[in-house]
């Protein structure tokens, strides 16, 4: 049982991350006593290492695959070649908070929810990547989804921020409904 869930770990660790990562930009930002720190710079060093710590735990539970693949459900789908393209997103993962950095810097953007918001569909392409039937496949794209209509939206001062958040969510709400229904 505890090779499933190393197997399974790396899932596990970024979801927990991004909510401990939520957690922690919520209680500070609204700090009095801190005098309302500067967050994103803080949230995206905490955001950087939680995805490479999940980089680590993917690297680690490789060698479980015979173990953990007699207990896996139907659903999902591990072996050496799922691992090797679940490493793709999570270095792109890595590289897309990094330059979160310099983006925050320009254009005076202060919010740490985006931030936040970029690990939680890395989770479902990992999930994706792993998935072996059609509604598996369906339920990790789903979430996925949803974050990056609200990363569209993420700038609440700009009108075409909004607009391209509800286009994507009308958008997306016509393909899954034709994905989910045929």
């Amino acid at each position: 049982m505890f090779n499933l869930f190393l197997a399974v770990s790396p899932e596990i660790f970024i979801i927990n991350a991004t909510f401990i990562l939520l957690i922690h930009g919520v209680v500070f930002s609204t700090s009095k006593k801190d005098d309302y720190p500067p967050l994103v710079s803080n949230v995206g060093w905490l955001g950087l290492l939680s995805v490479l710590i999940t980089l680590l735990l993917l690297a680690a539970g490789a060698p479980l695959l015979t173990i953990a693949h007699f207990f896996w459900n139907p659903f999902l789908r591990r072996d050496n070649f799922t691992y090797f393209c679940q490493i793709l997103p999570l270095l792109s993962t890595a590289g897309t908070i990094s330059m979160c950095f310099d983006f925050s810097e320009q254009e005076r953007f202060d919010a740490f929810e985006s931030i936040v918001l970029i690990p939680l569909p890395t989770r479902s392409m990992l999930l994706m990547i792993s998935a072996h039937d059609s509604i598996a496949m369906y339920l990790a794209i789903e979430p996925q989804s949803l974050c990056f209509y609200v990363i569209a939206a993420s700038k609440r001062k700009s009108e075409f921020s909004t607009e391209a958040g509800s286009k994507y969510l009308i958008l997306g709400a016509f393909s899954s409904g034709i994905l989910l229904f045929g």
